[in-house]
This record gives structure tokens, C-alpha cells and sequence, in this order.
């Protein structure tokens, strides 16, 4: 009995909550917060962030930057906690930062693809005086335009390039590997199609438990979504997926598992016409909702992406 009782417990999965949009909108201290499940919108006031930036998102922190580009501070919007980084002087095109600053662990990392041959990152520990900047080589080739934005999973950071190179440095040895996979050079990226060469596109890295998520958009394309097992990148659909949900961000984009009501589905930081809902793909129905969010765009619409500035 206790060996049958132990095997059922096993098999049950916990069902995870859901992460909230946060929105910014310019010029003003008014912060949204919007439930993407329930369709519900709450206003916060935080005058300490008119005329900052957000970068990135984790466990409840937001890590913004100021209006001059070199100041950083670590913000939580709930308790209005605000940790001070050290000036940032490297200008970079992706950061992120491993755990909550107050964790004791958290390190930020900040990337600049220098050419498309020399990468640069720069590290930093809530509490220190200065960032730590090195350069490395990256003979494969990394696509310093077109990127996913930073993930961090097993004391490692990864970024993914529309090249198929998969960059991951660990925190422990501050040492850079890469890895390419050239089949998985989406044809939503590729210049010679003219299809979608004007669209405008993405690339999304997220984790689950420690494995890595690699997802492509390009308007109103159906995601092409990928799970990396065995150092191989396989092709997910609604069977394989297994109820994982991908919100995605152009600054941190998270994954939850069995999540009622919304399993199987890519959320995207972006309302619908209808300004109610969160735009969303559901895999299961093979379909955009709302279904009108994609009318034949203009060159205007065009610029409309999935996952706007000060979103996430």
C-alpha cells in the first residue's frame, strides 16, 4: 500500500502559477500589472522608475536602467526594494541576472556581440564596486543582430543566434563554449526569402527544470518551437510540448508547467485589438487568439511586434 501511495505521488505533477505582463508605458509613473489568465489590469504608482528602462525580470525583481545608460539598480515592485548595481559603462544588446539580489547568489551578466567574430561580457554581484568585462572569440560566428535574449540555467548563461550557434558561459570557470547546429538555421531568418525577409521577427530562449526552450516567431507565422535533448535540438508540437506554456519576452521569456487553462500555449506581452487579453498561440488548436490580431499587415502594422518595448 505505501509503495503504491509512494508511485501515485510520484506521478503527480505540481501545477506552477502563472507569470503577470508588466507594462510601462512612457512618460508616466504608472506601472500596469495584467493578468494574462484572468484578463485583469492593476495600476501601480512607483515614482522610482519614471525615466528608467526595464532589462530584465526574475522572481519577482525587475533590473532597470536609468535614462543614462549607465546606472542600474535592482527594483521590486512589491515591497519597492531598490538595490544600487555599480555603473555599467559596456553597452550591451542582452542581460540577465541568475537570482533574486537578495539571494546571497545572484550574478548579472551582460552581453555584446563586439563583432561577429568577438563577443564581450561583463559580470557583476549586488554589493560589488566595479563589472568585470572580458572578451572572447567565437570562431562559429555569432549573429550580432538578430539574437535570443540571455538564459540562465545550471550556473550556466545561454544566448542563441540566427547562425544556429548556441553560446553558453559558466559563471563558475568565467569560460565562454559555443555550439552550432546548422539545420536549425530558421527560414523565418534567412535573407534569401523574400516571404519574410521584411517581417519582423524573433528569437526566444526559456528554460523548464533546466532544459532549454528555443522558439522562433515572425508575425503571424505559427512558432517554430525546439527542446534541446542530448546536445540535439527536437522539434516540439502539442503532444510533445507536455503542457509546458512559454511566455515569451525580448528580455526574459519563462516557461510554466500544467498551468489550467493555458497548457500548450506560447503568451506573448502584447494585448489583443480587443485590448482585453494577452495575444497567445495555442498549439492543441492550432490557432492565434484573438484570431483577428493578424490582419494583412502594412509596413506600419509591421512594426507592431508580438513582444513590445517596456513589456514583459
Amino acid at each position: 500500500m505505501e509503495k503504491k501511495a509512494l508511485t501515485t505521488a510520484e506521478s503527480v505533477r505540481v501545477v506552477e502559477k502563472h507569470p503577470w505582463v508588466i507594462t510601462f508605458p512612457n512618460h508616466e509613473d504608472l506601472t500596469f500589472l495584467f493578468d494574462p489568465l484572468e484578463w485583469k489590469r492593476y495600476t501601480l504608482n512607483l515614482p522610482e522608475l519614471v525615466g528608467t528602462d526595464v532589462c530584465y525580470s526574475k522572481d519577482g525583481w525587475l533590473l532597470m536602467r536609468r535614462s543614462s545608460l549607465v546606472d542600474m539598480f535592482f527594483f521590486n515592485p512589491y515591497t519597492r526594494e531598490l538595490i544600487n548595481l555599480p555603473k555599467c559603462e559596456l553597452s550591451f544588446q542582452a542581460i540577465a541576472f541568475s537570482s533574486a539580489p537578495t539571494s546571497g547568489t545572484c550574478v548579472v551578466l551582460a552581453l555584446r556581440p563586439f563583432t561577429r567574430y568577438i563577443i564581450r561580457i561583463s559580470i557583476c554581484c549586488p554589493g560589488a564596486t566595479e563589472w568585470i568585462t572580458q572578451e572572447f572569440s567565437c570562431s562559429l560566428g555569432f549573429d550580432p543582430y538578430m539574437h535570443s535574449n540571455l538564459v540562465y540555467a545550471n550556473d550556466h548563461f545561454y544566448c542563441f543566434s540566427s547562425g544556429g550557434v548556441l553560446v553558453d558561459f559558466d559563471v563558475a570557470s568565467r569560460t565562454m563554449s559555443e555550439q552550432a547546429w546548422n539545420e536549425h538555421r530558421c527560414a523565418y531568418m534567412r535573407n534569401d526569402n523574400a516571404e519574410w525577409f521584411n517581417l519582423p521577427k524573433r528569437i526566444y530562449l526559456a528554460e523548464q527544470k533546466g532544459e532549454l526552450f528555443l522558439m522562433y516567431t515572425c508575425i503571424s507565422e505559427i512558432p517554430m518551437v525546439y527542446k534541446l535533448v542530448s546536445s540535439n535540438w527536437e522539434e516540439i508540437n502539442s503532444t510533445t510540448l507536455d503542457g509546458v506554456t512559454i511566455f515569451a519576452s525580448m528580455y526574459s521569456s519563462e516557461t510554466r508547467l500544467d498551468v489550467l487553462g493555458m497548457r500548450n500555449s506560447v503568451y506573448f506581452p502584447k494585448y489583443g485589438l480587443d485590448c482585453k487579453g494577452c495575444v497567445s498561440y495555442s498549439f492543441d488548436e492550432a490557432r492565434y487568439y484573438p484570431r483577428k490580431q493578424f490582419p494583412k499587415p502594412t509596413m506600419w502594422q509591421m512594426q507592431k511586434e508580438l513582444c513590445p518595448l517596456r513589456s514583459l
